[in-house]
């Protein structure tokens, strides 16, 4: 509740950083400028006015594909909270910083194409042995995120498909079975 939320457009200052939280929680930490262009009154061209940094954060799978997707100079488009921190410095004097908690990145296509390309589950560090897409497909499979696939059942014949028995539901409105198919050997089978 009365939380303040903010899209800005920019280029990245520096390439994001990758680090964990005191939790563990993984994220990506990265600068962004912004700046505002208007039009000259005395040229009629396009100047710049002004520009303003913010200090954006991304948790968990988004901060890790941010930090394998973007890189320093990049146009990007950054969608979140926004936070404003003040606090005072060794010497005295006040000091803000403009935060933007990250709910969504992506790259601004009004300067260039970009290609998605899905990862199983993102990694901060793709040169980690875990990062490896086929460790990544079968912990996704035993975590029940992805099903199983025919081929990892090794030589699979689809003509062994009507060797199964045929499956039967419980109509709604009664209590007969719905049969789905002829069955091999005249009964009916639940799977």
């Amino acid at each position: 509740m009365n939380e303040s939320y903010i899209t800005v457009v920019g280029r990245v200052v520096a390439d994001p950083q990758s680090r964990t939280t005191r939790t563990g929680v993984p994220f990506a930490a990265f600068r962004l400028a912004s700046t505002v262009r208007r039009p000259s009154r005395e040229t009629g061209q396009y100047e710049d006015a002004g520009t303003s940094f913010y200090n954006v954060t991304a948790f968990r799978a988004l901060g890790a594909n941010v930090a394998n997707s973007l890189n320093k100079g990049e146009p990007v488009v950054v969608h979140g909270r926004l936070r404003v921190n003040q606090w005072m410095r060794a010497d005295n004097t006040h000091a803000t910083s403009v935060e933007i908690d990250a709910y969504s990145v992506g790259h601004d296509l009004s300067w260039g194409t970009t290609e998605l390309r899905r990862v199983a589950r993102a990694q901060l560090d793709q040169h980690d042995r875990m990062a490896d897409d086929g460790v990544q497909d079968v912990m996704a499979t035993l975590e029940g995120e992805r099903p199983v696939e025919e081929e990892s059942f090794g030589d699979f014949d689809s003509g062994d498909l009507a060797a199964r028995p045929v499956v039967a539901d419980l109509d709604a409105d009664s209590d007969d079975y719905v049969t789905h198919g002829e069955p091999a050997d005249g009964q009916l089978s639940a799977v």
